[in-house]
């Protein structure tokens, strides 16, 4: 781990940081974190290090991984119906696949938005955490982290009664106050993320030498890093070897996120972790790559997704590389979000509070054809 003298709970204020929102109230923002500070934890240490022994197996090569949920969760579909009903959907996915479930979940509450505002000039909407869907409550609200963190205890005390196998939880590691707060040591003075098992940092935040990458780097979870097309050599050898100094086992994940017609990015990745003997695993993201539009909606193409997995399964292969992932977002719900064969979109059925999501016949098409690939592959070895 890379809980050095120099990495301390608020070390992460002296790089430099986006995506973070601006509170107009600055005295009850630092008051609702103290706040939140002083809850106990909702994952123990024991819960982390379980979900690392497992992530261990995937750098190994041993157990591959099925991540999945939503793009961004809503604070009206926390409740045990909706919960119930999106556990039982990961589960079944996952064992198509026989595979380590994560899901998107329980905490999936904030966004990195590529502009601050909409075209009329109106707030983005920047996640339930943050702000609201509703046009007139885009003003940063501190006492949105209260709302997370009640929903994200309450979704971890649902799963721990959910009845099927074992799945754990993600988001994305982006509001690093709110982060920050749910902190906690273990007896030997470990750092962790008692809020979730599986953070990650995104595409727009992932810089070596900014305050997100150092905020994680001393945290003792697990971690996924987006790896989109602006990446290049020294920030990906940078990047990783601040996640993960030691090169430990179950440590650090690279989620590939290039697009369809750009995986010989991955090439030169792949490239890059062999020549420094970086111990990364390697999950794609077929979705973030492929956004197109569709009658003023953002939409992705179930043809688009397919062909960059089938071209990310053929590359691995080729460099002597083990698919590690697939992460998706996706619902168990009827919608239309992303389309095949240019169907036209149901504007009633285009609900996504962000990205556009596979629906439960989309994923369970994809997921079938990642097993085939992953049989063939198998079959090889």
């Amino acid at each position: 781990m890379n809980q050095d003298k120099e990495w301390s709970l608020d070390s992460w204020k002296n790089y430099s940081a986006v995506q973070l929102p601006i509170y107009s109230d600055v005295q009850l923002y630092q008051d609702t974190l103290q706040k939140i500070k002083k809850l106990p934890e909702i994952l123990n240490f024991e819960d982390i290090n379980a979900f690392k022994t497992q992530m261990i197996k995937v750098s190994k090569g041993e157990k591959f991984v099925l991540q999945l949920g939503d793009c961004a969760e809503v604070f009206d579909e926390c409740t045990e119906e909706h919960w119930k009903e999106k556990f039982s959907f990961y589960d079944r996915m996952g064992q198509i696949l026989d595979a380590i479930v994560i899901g998107r979940t329980c905490g999936q509450f904030a966004k990195p938005r590529s502009q601050l505002l909409e075209k009329d000039g109106t707030l983005n909407y920047r996640g339930d955490l943050i702000n609201s869907l509703s046009r007139d409550e885009r003003e940063p609200d501190p006492s949105r982290l209260l709302l997370g963190a009640h929903y994200t205890k309450k979704g971890l005390e649902s799963l721990k009664q959910y009845e099927g196998q074992q799945i754990w939880v993600s988001h994305e590691c982006l509001h690093l106050g709110y982060e920050s707060a749910f902190v906690k040591q273990n007896e030997d003075q470990q750092y962790y993320l008692s809020n979730t098992h599986f953070p990650w940092i995104g595409d727009r935040t992932r810089l070596h030498d900014h305050a997100h990458s150092n905020f994680i780097r001393g945290i003792y979870n697990p971690v996924g890093i987006k790896i989109g097309q602006t990446i290049n050599k020294t920030e990906f050898i940078n990047v990783f070897k601040l996640i993960n100094p030691k090169n430990e086992d179950g440590r650090s994940f690279a989620i590939i996120r290039l697009g369809k017609n750009k995986l010989d990015k991955l090439k030169d990745i792949i490239n890059w972790k062999q020549e420094e003997k970086l111990n990364i695993s390697f999950f794609l993201d077929p979705m973030h790559g492929n956004n197109q539009d569709k009658s003023g909606c953002k939409i992705r193409k179930i043809e688009d997704i397919m062909y960059e997995i089938q071209q990310f399964f053929t590359i691995m292969e080729q460099q002597n590389e083990v698919p590690a992932g697939l992460h998706l977002e996706c619902t168990p719900y009827d919608v239309t979000e992303c389309i095949e064969n240019d169907e036209d979109i149901n504007p009633k059925k285009y609900t996504t509070a962000c990205d556009p999501r596979l629906n439960f016949r989309q994923t369970r098409k994809i997921i079938i054809f990642v097993n085939t690939l992953l049989k063939k592959l198998r079959n090889k070895q």
